[in-house]
């Protein structure tokens, strides 16, 4: 068969969808592809976190162009359900006659999942073998009837076609910009049972490596590919080195032949471990990771962990200390809100964690802290009515990866009959907060790349910041409101309106604080700080809830024509404006209030605020939303200047195009009006001997000017005479 007739096949990597820096590789698909061309098929890999790179990716022109035969589209996670089967349906428009495919540990735990989806494959544990049969039946031209492919494990890795990395050499080049480590395999499967894992939905879980020497040799073929030495490597296998004699002779080859990498990363078992190991991976520059999971002894039982609970913890302990004395850097995951945790075990999970990593002598390990997320394929949920009926778990969106904010719904449960979501949220952020800031100033550890576990601790103080803690209790707010607006019967617990939620009030301040602080607006005036302080949650649609606390425009409807402004944008206005107490504002174009509740804050008591919107039911939020305050809401136009007459300091929140001579002539003479006119900040100044002074503070963006005026304006645009111009342009 000559290269021209060979089949062709596309398998894609759909991106992370929540990670912040990719690893680079895909080598499942490497693999994958390499039995799949050992079929006389060829194949090419398309990494879409990678393809951002290069910029917009057309996905549609490439298959279109290339007209596949074959596309393989990789659902690894749950969280990438609804991503893969977009991408399958824009493959089946542009190639109608493919065969599309899927696989993964949700296709792998769900298949049922895609039936009326565009797939016509779904792909049950290891990939090698059905899409090397689905291969061959393109070269045969014999279509296979079965939809479900699998399960059919690779016993043997070692006697599998080597990776070829050449795959991504279009994103060789470009690999630093999208990822932060590169990614291997050396092993598959684990027999292990932890609760709440997905490996089990792969059908085989024995653990089946590479020869020890043959993986090394694998990695150097990488470090050749990819030159390693400015990299960190991270060993993605879900369980490294199960056998003791695997893992001392793997490890005692890489220290004989070590690769260029900064670091090797891994996750082993640490109940598996001896000090012995611990020193070889010093030799071979390894730093091993740990699912420690819980810190409470009845947490780690319910969890599954190992069979030796009476010395499971302080086997940790142990490795610690070993590490700490080799030098060598570690890391621990740990899962808050497993079901059946209850607050005493999160309070004796904590001080277990003191004990593990505050110590006066210092720590070479990090902790992730986690929330509890329920996958499917995964014991509980394979066995959930009975975790419900011995737990009192409660899952509060199931299936949760039908949905959208994915991320939130995964993490949606009440844990156990004595801790629900809300309280257990606030307790993952009280006591694990100063536990990782902590950790920050103890870290101990002085090898190599020691600025990538830095890196990974400030991600985890990050990961447990307001404005994470703000945009869960938002996604909390805004799921319960739906599931009441769809009648649901049983909706969680928690505070009905945002203005009663106290701790989302205590979360988004800080979270405003610290995007304040981002933007560079100080919040040491009276601006600045009502800009820290009034609840902008209030004033935003309930959509835009968990984006509240950002510092950027957030739209009041669905089609965007009204927005609340980016708090810089009321910080430049305001202080233009000089506004301080005691003063009378004009906002015009208020929305849903926000701006004028910024501006009382800043004029207090003694001062006066008029808000006119044109949208009566904006200005009907704002009135409601702002009662018993000095606000007064018009619902108004604002071209209608009887309404505001007189005023003395105005600022406006569209863009009016040219400020028309009227607003100037209804500003109080000694008056100032600050507003977006043609994409400029204008100040204008009114003296009071009538003199008018025009200053820019600069471009910027606004929601353009609603008004009748303006619409017969855009229809009618006036002409323009020589003088005019002249003035224009000036």
């Amino acid at each position: 068969m000559t290269a021209r007739d060979r089949p062709r096949a596309l398998l894609v990597w759909p991106g992370g969808l929540f990670t912040g820096g990719a690893n680079f590789g895909v080598p499942q698909l490497l693999a994958i592809a390499a039995a799949m061309r050992a079929a006389d098929v060829d194949v090419d890999v398309v990494d879409l976190d990678a393809e951002r790179a290069f910029g917009a990716f057309d996905l549609g022109a490439l298959v279109s162009r290339r007209r596949y035969d074959l596309v393989g589209i990789s659902c690894y996670s749950s969280y990438d359900y609804l991503k893969v089967c977009a991408i399958a349906s824009l493959v089946r428009e542009k190639l109608p006659r493919a065969w599309i495919a899927t696989g993964g540990y949700h296709p792998s735990a769900r298949p049922d999942d895609f039936a009326a989806t565009a797939f016509d494959y779904v792909v049950v544990g290891d990939g090698e073998g059905p899409m090397t049969r689905l291969a061959r039946a393109l070269v045969t031209g014999k279509r296979p009837l079965v939809r479900v492919l699998g399960p059919e494990s690779v016993a043997h890795p070692s006697e599998m076609p080597p990776v070829d990395w050449a795959l991504l050499a279009r994103y060789r080049p470009v690999a630093r910009k999208v990822a932060s480590q590169a990614e291997i395999y050396l092993s598959r499967g684990c027999p292990y049972d932890c609760a709440f894992c997905m490996e089990r939905a792969k059908r085989d879980t024995s653990w089946r490596a590479l020869e020890p020497l043959q993986a090394v040799e694998e990695m150097h073929r990488l470090d050749r590919f990819l030159d390693l030495s400015s990299w960190t490597l991270f060993i993605a296998d879900a369980l490294f080195g199960m056998k003791t004699s695997w893992r001392r002779a793997f490890l005692e080859a890489l220290a004989r032949r070590p690769i260029r990498a900064r670091k090797v990363w891994l996750l082993v078992r640490l109940d598996l471990l001896e000090r012995d190991d611990i020193a070889l991976m010093a030799r071979a520059n390894v730093a091993p990771g740990f699912g420690l999971e819980s810190g409470d002894p009845d947490q780690v039982r319910r969890i599954r962990k190992v069979g030796r609970l009476s010395d499971y913890l302080d086997q940790m302990l142990r490795v610690a200390g070993w590490a700490r004395e080799l030098d060598v850097p570690w890391g621990a995951n740990l899962i808050v809100g497993h079901p059946g945790e209850t607050e005493r075990s999160l309070r004796t999970t904590a001080r277990y964690l003191e004990r593990l990593y505050l110590g006066p002598e210092g720590t070479t390990g990090f902790v992730s802290i986690d929330p509890f997320r329920l996958y499917p394929g995964s014991p509980i949920d394979e066995e959930r009515a009975s975790w419900e009926e011995s737990t009192g778990v409660r899952v509060h969106r199931y299936p949760w990866w039908h949905d959208g904010d994915q991320d939130f719904l995964a993490e949606w449960v009440d844990p156990s009959r004595e801790l629900d979501f809300r309280r257990c949220h606030a307790l993952r952020h009280e006591l694990f907060t100063p536990i990782v800031e902590g950790v920050a100033k103890r870290f101990a550890y002085g090898g190599p790349a020691r600025d990538y576990f830095e890196r990974a601790i400030a991600d985890q103080i990050e990961l447990l910041a307001p404005r994470h803690a703000a945009r869960t209790l938002a996604l909390d707010h805004l799921w319960r409101s739906l599931l009441r607006a769809d009648g649901a019967a049983d909706v969680p617990a928690g505070p009905a309106r945002v203005d009663d939620d106290e701790a989302f009030a205590a979360f988004s301040r800080d979270a405003r604080a610290r995007a304040l602080a981002r933007s560079g607006i100080a919040i040491d005036d009276a601006v600045g700080a009502a800009l820290r302080d009034v609840p902008r949650e209030r004033f935003v649609a309930p959509t835009e809830l968990p984006e509240a606390h950002l510092d950027r425009a957030l739209a009041l409807d669905e089609d965007g024509a009204s927005t609340i402004s980016a708090m810089h944008a009321y910080a430049k206005q305001l202080r233009a404006l000089e506004l301080g107490p005691g003063d009378a504002i004009v906002d015009l174009g208020g929305g849903s209030g926000y701006g004028a509740a910024v501006a009382a804050a800043v004029v207090g008591a003694e001062g006066a605020v008029t808000c006119i919107e044109i949208d009566p039911a904006l200005a009907a939020r704002a009135a409601e939303t702002l009662a018993g305050s000095v606000v007064r809401v018009v619902a108004a136009d604002a071209h209608d200047v009887s309404r505001w007459r007189g005023a003395t300091k105005v600022t406006v929140g569209f863009d009016v195009g040219s400020v028309p001579d009227a607003w100037i002539a209804a500003l109080a003479p000694g008056g100032r009006l600050v507003a977006p006119a043609s994409g400029r900040l204008v100040v204008i100044d009114k003296s009071r001997d009538g003199r008018i002074e025009r200053r820019s503070l600069g471009d910027v963006v606004y929601v353009r000017d609603r008004s009748e005026r303006a619409e017969i304006e855009r229809r009618e645009p006036p002409s323009v005479t020589t003088g005019e111009a002249g003035a224009a342009r000036a």
